[in-house]
């Protein structure tokens, strides 16, 4: 039944003359658009799809707000928008008004009674450099930033309770007492909740686990946190979402705006507060007492028995992985991520041990990695050993190589999952063995000869499957992509790893395709990255995969 609808779907979301969306894009769209407020939630009740005209018509005011031209499909385009970091509340109050709202911004119906309102940081960030004093005094400029145009004051209240606050502000982590949990870094970045006479009601809670920073130019060592709550403060006050270019409600995270003591909102934003509260009394220049902003804090400090950070554009990584959608560059205690749409989350790398909860200490570099098609289920290798993580935290205690079917002995070089018939490859060296995940048992007939990947470099660093079902080989600074369901590597491989992957500059000189497996040991000069194609979230298949052939290599 569910395949149906999918593929129902297919046919309604795209024109006859436009490539077909995968299943999967098409389910993420449709839960995207529900989760936003673009489509109603589905009654548990009834398997009903919504009509064709109702789900254009949802693309066309996602894609008002994203600033793309109305189409109505759900082109790479717009999947590339939806995979951006942002607000994790809804953009449409309410779908009845869907198409006919007339005005770029939104409201949530509730306002406060009160023209003085307080405010308290309750935790402050713990990955990140900036000191308290700084997160403060930026929630007071972001606070202030609204009150100039409204006439409601703001106050930090005084030491006492610390619940005696009507905005109470915190960085918290995944779950953490409310409905809506963070996601790690990248995705969504804060939420807050609207005026009312909840306990919870103006409340604004930011992803601890994003790289916070105040001062950066562009944003390339993290995420504005004046921007984001600015952003946030609005929906605290009773504010939507909005579809203006220059809006700072937009859902989507636009990068810093500039100097906080002299930040002012945008005319669509003005228009949308004045809704709520009226125009400011006082005159239009007016401001109110602004704290002196401090210098920017300097990046974190490493432990003093921290190794080095290394440079993601040098290569030679220890693993690679498609987890969730996503790329993990690993190297040493350290990792990259690379969202769906071929985005780097962040320049610096996250740290192994604070991200993988419950890997042993004494494990300082993951050598493969996959996510296990079954069950979703993560799995870390390092030395003779692997762990089992359940999203990001272990379960059980390590397990050995030898229960995959490899013999005792060296580590494993490489570990993927082939889409093309379910099997997981393992390779040492010059050699792989299969495993069967459905039977949970190693395939008879291994190990073979690496060579039958036609193209493919010995003792690769690692080897992943992308979203759009190629199968890619990295070693040193280069990669070798093999087409989907291919064994033998494309003409133009191999190709430098960082300009696609990692955000990196281009090489010097061009790679020649006749180059031996890791004999290039270009390095970069320029701090621009070439656009990389952009890759579909791998998510749980809703439709059966139709093969028609298993490979048998």
């Amino acid at each position: 039944m569910l395949g149906r609808l999918v593929l129902l779907l297919l046919r309604l979301l795209v024109p006859a003359r436009a490539p077909e969306p995968r299943a999967q894009d098409v389910s993420l769209g449709v839960v995207w658009l529900t989760r936003y407020g673009y489509l109603p939630p589905p009654d548990p009740a009834q398997a009903q799809l919504q009509s064709p005209e109702k789900l254009r018509d949802a693309l066309k005011v996602m894609q008002r707000f994203a600033g793309l031209p109305e189409t109505g499909v759900l082109d790479s385009v717009t999947m590339a928008a939806m995979r951006k970091p942002r607000c994790s509340l809804p953009d449409v109050m309410g779908v009845a008004g869907l198409v006919r709202r007339r005005r770029r911004y939104a409201l949530s119906g509730s306002v406060w009674k009160k023209r003085t309102l307080t405010w308290r940081v309750l935790s402050f960030p713990g990955n990140s450099a900036l000191h308290p004093e700084t997160v403060r005094t930026l929630m007071h400029h972001a606070l202030a930033a609204w009150g100039i145009e409204s006439g409601l004051t703001f106050q930090e209240a005084a030491s006492g309770d610390p619940q005696g606050a009507d905005i109470l502000i915190s960085f918290s982590r995944a779950y953490h007492n409310d409905s809506y949990p963070f996601d790690g870094p990248g995705g969504t970045l804060a939420h807050a909740f609207f005026p009312g006479e909840h306990p919870i009601s103006g409340d604004t809670h930011f992803d601890d686990e994003e790289t916070w920073t105040f001062g950066s130019k562009d944003g390339a060592a993290g995420t504005d946190l004046f921007a984001v709550a600015v952003h946030e403060f609005g929906h605290s006050l009773g504010l939507g979402h909005s579809s203006a270019p220059d809006s700072i409600m937009r859902p989507f995270y636009q990068g810093p705006v500039g100097d906080p003591a002299g930040y002012r909102l945008s005319q669509d934003d003005r228009d949308g507060l004045q809704q709520l509260y009226g125009t400011a009394p006082r005159a239009p220049d007016a401001r109110p007492t602004r704290r002196p902003l401090p210098r920017p804090a300097p990046p974190p400090a490493l432990p003093p028995d921290s190794p080095g950070v290394p440079d993601r554009c040098d290569g030679n990584f220890d693993a690679i992985a498609n987890i969730r959608g996503e790329t993990f560059f690993f190297k040493g205690p350290w990792f990259w991520r690379v969202q769906p749409s071929g985005q780097l989350v962040s320049p610096q790398p996250a740290r192994l041990h604070r991200f993988w909860e419950g890997l042993p200490a004494g494990v300082q570099e993951v050598q493969a990695a996959y996510a296990r098609p079954p069950d979703g289920r993560i799995l870390l290798f390092s030395g003779p050993r692997f762990w089992v993580f359940q999203e990001r935290r272990l379960e059980g205690a390590a397990r050995p190589l030898t229960e995959l079917g490899l013999p005792p002995g060296e580590p494993v070089d490489a570990v993927f999952s082939w889409p093309l018939n379910g099997k997981t490859y393992l390779i040492r060296q010059r050699r792989y063995w299969r495993y069967d995940e459905a039977a949970a048992r190693p395939d008879p007939g291994y190990p073979r000869d690496l060579s039958l990947w036609e193209g493919a470099p010995p003792a690769p660093d690692d080897v992943t499957v992308g979203n759009a079902g190629d199968t890619y080989f990295f070693k040193g600074v280069h990669y070798w992509r093999f087409p989907k369901g291919s064994v033998k590597a494309d003409a133009a491989s191999p190709q430098p790893m960082g300009p696609e992957w990692l955000d990196c500059p281009a090489p010097r000189r061009p790679v020649a395709t006749t180059l031996q497996p890791g004999s290039c040991h270009c390095r970069c000069d320029l701090n621009r990255a070439a656009t990389r194609l952009a890759l579909s979230p791998l998510l749980s298949p809703l439709l059966p995969l139709l093969l028609l052939g298993l490979a048998s290599r």
